[in-house]
């Protein structure tokens, strides 16, 4: 199973950060591997509403989420649903938002997943827990540089 736990500090507000990450539909905006995403039930983070992602690495992708605990400005867990077009057989995460000062915000973001066999004897975890930091830490990267030049 691999594990992935990335830190930034943004130079932003946390009410800033916490809505431009929680609406599906800027995603890709930030996270180059997201080409779409949408709200399927309740439309804001809230338990129990949905949401679906798309994107691309290697080939395309569909992640179908859920969101099973919700604190405003402070933290966000979801869970895979189901995954589409990769060989994903569960995973579960968290996007924490720590407020360090008026103007300054450290996210946090930690999860986990498992890939289906036979991928997961091949693969996991000695090769995506590095790859999938590597992947979240450039996405962190381009959320901060988004972020805080929207915030000026």
């Amino acid at each position: 199973m691999a594990r992935v736990t990335c830190e930034i500090e943004i130079h932003a507000p946390v009410e800033e950060v916490w809505a431009l990450m929680q609406d599906p539909t800027r995603r890709g905006e930030w996270d180059f591997r997201v080409t779409g995403g949408r709200f399927t039930k309740d439309g804001h983070p809230t338990k129990g509403a949905t949401f679906t992602v798309g994107g691309r690495m290697l080939w395309g992708y569909r992640f179908d989420m859920e969101y099973l605990a919700v604190q405003p400005l402070r933290q966000t867990v979801v869970r895979l649903v189901q995954a589409h077009g990769l060989p994903i057989e569960s995973g579960a995460g968290s996007w924490t938002y720590l407020r360090d000062g008026a103007e300054r915000t450290v996210v946090r973001s930690v999860f986990r997943f498992e890939l289906k066999k036979p991928w997961r004897w091949a693969f996991d975890p000695w090769l995506m827990t590095p790859v999938m930091y590597a992947v979240t830490k450039r996405s962190l990267s381009r959320l901060k540089k988004l972020v805080e030049r929207e915030s000026r």
